[in-house]
């Protein structure tokens, strides 16, 4: 069950609780029992984190049984999760999509804003209504994200925009909770955090793709979606131990 308060509090909430901002994206490949796996890698680094991110890895294979009680399992520690499925289709699907996942229990969605502004909006919400965040992608950080989001947009009066410029300004008209921009985009997380209007921005991409944490948050971001990193480490809790220690010396120096 989602707290009647909005997700934007609930994880800002379990931030401090946590003294943490990194959320544990939980893409585990392997493993005879994946459910079980993910369980006790919960329990292990709880209290480094402040949320899981759940992607295909995961909700795929998993029932919606098991991944409801997996996010029961998550809110037993007071943390958040989020379903990352980069919801873009039309506003019916989307619909239904949003419905069964706010009732396994995830507290947020991944939404591609190529839906369109509508189709965006009319996501967010109804996610709202249901207490459910949206968190929008700006800009990945993946290899070859210009080619989709970097592409040039040539306006009504002639003015060129690029995609992800109007991604952005439609995540705020539409007062989605979060966006999406890569650890490892600097000078798209500098611009947009210049004039993001208290909007929390989320990255990807620390470590593995090359971002790093101290040059993402000098540049912008507030929490920090941390997979492969620890996921693959040689000691998990070793290092998501570390990343958090970082975290503090970065919120101490700011």
């Amino acid at each position: 069950m989602i707290d009647s308060c909005a997700f934007s509090h609930r994880i800002s909430q379990a931030s401090r609780i946590k003294r943490s901002r990194i959320i544990l994206a939980l893409d585990l490949a392997n493993g005879s029992d994946l459910n079980q796996l993910a369980l006790s890698t919960i329990s292990l680094l709880e209290k480094y984190i402040c949320a899981i991110k759940l992607n295909f890895h995961l909700i795929l294979p998993l029932s919606s049984s098991e991944l409801s009680k997996l996010n029961r399992h998550v809110h037993s520690y007071g943390l958040q999760s989020v379903a990352d499925i980069k919801l873009n289709d039309v506003p019916s699907t989307n619909k239904i999509a949003i419905s069964y996942l706010s009732s396994m229990g995830f507290d947020a969605i991944t939404v591609n804003p190529f839906i369109g502004t509508a189709g965006l909006r009319a996501a967010i919400e109804q996610a709202h209504e249901l207490k459910f965040g949206v968190l929008v992608l700006v800009y990945m950080s993946h290899i070859g994200a210009h080619l989709g989001y970097g592409i040039n947009l040539l306006g009504s009066n002639s003015q060129v925009t690029q995609l992800y410029q109007k991604f952005f300004q439609d995540a705020i008209a539409c007062r989605a909770d979060g966006v999406i921009v890569g650890a490892n985009r600097l000078e798209i997380l500098r611009e947009i955090s210049c004039k993001k209007d208290h909007i929390p921005i989320y990255s990807p991409g620390v470590g593995v793709q090359g971002g790093n944490m101290k040059q993402a948050a000098n540049n912008g971001t507030d929490y920090f979606i941390i997979g492969r990193s620890i996921i693959g480490s040689k000691d998990p809790l070793k290092t998501a131990k570390a990343l958090r220690q970082q975290f503090l010396h970065l919120s101490v120096d700011s």
